[in-house]
């Protein structure tokens, strides 16, 4: 229905499932351990030593990625875009 209702009130725009996606980071911090999940375009780093360092939490869920490719794949899914495009200005 939403979908619908937005395709009418913007009928220039590619509005449907190609379009799709999710992103999302979390991050639960217990005692002294950090879980980390992300989904999507999102990444999650973490400042050490106040800030003269950083640490890589998580990786990257893009398809250009090889082991992503063949992770999605495996579950059946299917890769239509990795590229980005930018309008001009």
């Amino acid at each position: 229905m939403a979908q619908q209702r937005a395709q009418i009130q913007n009928p220039n725009q590619n509005i449907g499932p190609e379009r799709s996606g999710s992103c999302a980071t979390v991050v639960i911090i217990i005692n002294d351990m950090a879980y980390v999940v992300n989904v999507g375009d999102s990444r999650c780093i973490m400042s050490l030593d106040a800030g003269s360092q950083i640490a890589v939490c998580s990786r990257d869920h893009k398809p250009d990625d090889e082991q992503e490719k063949i992770r999605i794949q495996a579950a059946g899914g299917k890769i239509y875009r990795t590229q980005t495009f930018a309008k001009a200005a």
